[in-house]
C-alpha cells in the first residue's frame, strides 16, 4: 500500500514535537497498577497447529480484562478502565472487513498533551490509518501513552522503565477485549512504533513476545541509559517467543535531543537491540538512511508491508535475503532458527 508524501509530512511534523521538547525520551510513567490482569502461557513453540482457545500453539493466552470492555466494533476514540486507571485508544477498523482481520497494535512517541491532547487521534488522522486499515483489512489499535510529570512538564510517554506494569496490562486488555467483539486472526498480530514508541516495542517484545508474529521499530533500539534512570531503559529480555523484526534507524543525526548533547542515540541503541534479537535466534532486517530522526517514505511503505506479511510461528518471507527494492538500505543481519 502506498503513502502519499503529504500524509508522511504530517508524520514527520510529529518527530519534530517529539525530540524538541524539554525532556525527551528520558521520561517515565506515573502509573500504578495492581496485579497482572492476564493470562500465564509462555513458551517456545513455533505456532505449528492449535492450543487451547483455538490460539496457535505457543501464542500468548488471551487475558481476563481488567474492567468492563469498551465498544471496539467501529473506529473511534475509546476509554476504558484499564488497571483501575482510566485509559484512552484509538481504533481503526475496516469499514467492509472482508474475513478474519490481522490486527497491528501501533505506539505513538513521545507527546505534549498541551498541543496534542488526543495523539492517537492525530497519529490516525496524520497516517490516514482509516484508508489502510480499509485496503489491508487490518485493525489498528492505537493505545495512548500515559502522561509524565518531571520538572513541571507534561508529556506522553510509554513506561519504557518499567516501573509498574499498567501499561502491559492496557495491551492485555485491548488484546482481549478485541478478540471478544472482532473477527481477529490473532496469528497476525504485529506491533509497530516510533522513537518512544519503539522503545515501548523494545519491552512488549521483552514481556509479551508470544504475542506477536512480527514487529516493527524505527528509531528505538535497547538499553538506553538515561541519567535519572538506576537501570537502562527498553531493557531487552529473550522473548517467550520468537518473531522476526524490522529494525530501521537514521545515522548519526538520529538522536535526543541534538547532535551537540546526545543524551539518546537511537543509532546505537538499534545497534544494540539487532545484536540482541540476532543472538536469541530472530530473523533481524536491519535498514539504514540519513535522514535522522525520522520515517521515510520508504520505510514506512516498507513497515505496511512488513507488518502484513508475517504469521505467528511461520518463517518470515525475507529469511531467503531477498529484499527486493530494498536492498540498497537494508540487509538481513539474521535468518532467524
Amino acid at each position: 500500500m502506498s503513502c502519499p508524501t503529504h500524509r508522511l509530512a504530517l508524520l514527520l511534523s510529529i518527530t519534530a514535537l517529539a525530540v524538541g521538547c524539554a525532556s525527551g525520551e528520558s521520561d517515565k510513567s506515573t502509573d500504578t497498577a495492581s496485579g497482572e490482569g492476564e493470562g500465564e502461557g509462555e513458551g517456545e513453540g513455533e505456532g505449528e497447529g492449535e492450543g487451547e482457545d483455538g490460539l496457535p500453539e505457543g501464542m500468548r493466552p488471551l487475558a481476563t480484562p481488567s474492567g468492563a470492555c469498551p465498544d471496539l466494533t467501529t473506529s473511534g476514540f475509546v476509554t476504558l478502565d484499564s488497571a483501575g486507571q482510566e485509559r484512552h485508544a484509538t481504533i481503526v477498523v475496516p469499514s467492509a472487513p472482508a474475513g478474519p482481520m490481522s490486527l497491528v497494535f501501533f505506539f505513538h512517541g513521545l507527546m505534549d498533551p498541551g498541543s496534542t491532547p488526543e495523539p492517537t487521534e492525530y497519529m490516525a488522522s496524520a497516517l490516514d490509518l482509516q484508508a489502510m486499515a480499509d485496503a489491508t483489512d487490518a485493525v489498528i489499535v492505537l493505545p495512548e501513552a500515559p502522561i509524565y510529570d518531571l520538572f513541571g512538564f507534561q508529556f506522553f510517554l510509554w513506561d519504557i522503565a518499567l516501573e509498574t506494569d499498567a501499561d502491559l496490562i492496557l495491551f492485555d486488555d485491548l488484546r482481549a477485549c478485541g478478540a471478544d467483539q472482532l473477527d481477529l486472526d490473532l496469528a497476525r498480530t504485529t506491533a509497530w512504533g516510533f522513537s518512544g514508541g519503539a522503545l515501548w516495542t523494545t519491552v512488549m517484545a521483552s514481556q509479551r513476545g508470544d504475542a506477536f508474529a512480527a514487529i516493527v521499530e524505527a528509531s528505538g533500539g535497547s538499553d538506553i541509559s538515561v541519567p535519572i534512570w538506576p537501570e537502562p531503559a527498553a531493557a531487552y529480555e529473550t522473548p517467550a517467543h520468537k518473531m522476526p523484526a524490522l529494525l530501521m534507524s537514521g545515522g548519526d543525526l538520529d538522536v535526543w535531543p541534538d547532535p551537540s548533547l546526545t543524551i539518546v542515540d537511537f543509532e546505537a541503541a538499534t545497534d544494540t537491540l539487532t545484536d540482541q534479537l540476532s543472538a536469541d535466534g530472530h530473523t533481524v532486517v536491519r535498514c539504514w538512511h540519513d535522514a535522522g530522526h525520522t520515517i521515510t517514505n520508504a520505510g514506512f511503505q516498507l513497515t505496511i508491508d512488513w507488518l502484513l506479511s508475517h504469521t505467528f510461528g511461520e518463517p518470515s518471507p525475507w529469511a531467503g535475503g531477498d529484499l527486493g527494492d530494498d536492498s540498497d538500505w537494508c540487509e538481513l543481519v539474521n535468518a532467524g532458527i
